[in-house]
């Protein structure tokens, strides 16, 4: 048997099992992720982040994110901003770059509780979300009842985002996993609803790619900005509402900039 170490983590109810893998090389197996990930027998997350060395001097470290199911998530920014709150503390440092596979993330430390992380560029190319044809990203011929057509988003891992009323009305576990598998995204995608209150604020709900339904969404946060901002309904910054608080989210030059809390909720191991 194998002890190991684990810290769980969220920001605004997203939750993560963070492991040190600077630490002690540990074999993140599909069986590990499933013991850490489950709700009822581990600790439960919506995602599994391996926090890495990095041997190149302008990153402070590299993460690894993976769904319940194990497979790879390319971005995440709540738990990118839970990655960098423990490097923060560790380091006192006031800036830090990590490394994911959608690239060089930037982190801000704000104060103890709130990070800022510049998840990079978004595009609505169709090759880069990527679709499966080449149509037009931002009238995807999807429809939710109720809903305008969705505006497809890449921010290192692809969305599709929804605007209509009522996004607490709608059966969005039943209508989100449709969405994500549909062939017109070979990689899937994740789904954002979103209602706007006025230019500066909108309320959002997810289904995640590989998660299910999550109380928060960063890298969907920033991607239903960006829509919203594209179709003219949204200015450049914005509050983004979902269950559990808010994130506050910043469009500047085709770049997302996210900030919001992230918190500790554990420490804790598990044998395998």
């Amino acid at each position: 048997m194998q002890k190991i170490d684990f810290i769980k983590m969220h920001g605004l109810g997203n939750d993560f099992v963070i492991i040190d893998n600077r630490i002690e090389n540990i074999d993140i197996s599909k069986n590990l992720i499933h013991q850490l990930s489950d709700r009822k027998s581990g600790a439960g997350c919506d995602q599994l982040i391996t926090i890495n060395s990095s041997n190149e001097s302008d990153i402070d470290a590299s993460i690894e994110i993976f769904n319940p199911g194990g497979d790879r998530a390319e971005a995440c920014g709540n738990g990118t901003r839970c990655v960098a709150k423990l490097l923060f503390d560790e380091s006192q440092k006031k800036k830090l770059n990590i490394l994911s596979d959608a690239g060089i993330l930037h982190a801000i430390k704000k104060d103890d509780s709130n990070i800022s992380v510049n998840l990079g560029k978004l595009s609505t190319d169709w090759k880069k979300i990527p679709l499966s044809e080449n149509i037009d990203t931002l009238n995807l011929p999807l429809t939710i009842d109720g809903f305008s057509n969705g505006v497809a988003v890449n921010i290192g891992n692809p969305h599709v985002v929804f605007f209509g009323k009522n996004i607490d009305q709608v059966d969005l576990a039943s209508i989100g996993p449709t969405i994500e598998k549909h062939n017109l995204f070979p990689n899937k995608t994740n789904v954002e609803i979103i209602e706007i209150i006025n230019d500066q604020k909108i309320n959002m709900r997810v289904w995640e790619r590989g998660a299910g339904l999550t109380l928060a969404c960063g890298s969907g946060a920033c991607a239903s900005v960006y829509a919203g901002q594209l179709k003219k309904l949204l200015g450049n910054d914005v509050e983004v509402q979902l269950e559990r608080g808010s994130l506050f989210i910043t469009i500047d030059k085709g770049e997302a900039i996210m900030t919001g809390l992230a918190e500790i909720s554990f420490r804790g191991n598990i044998e395998v």
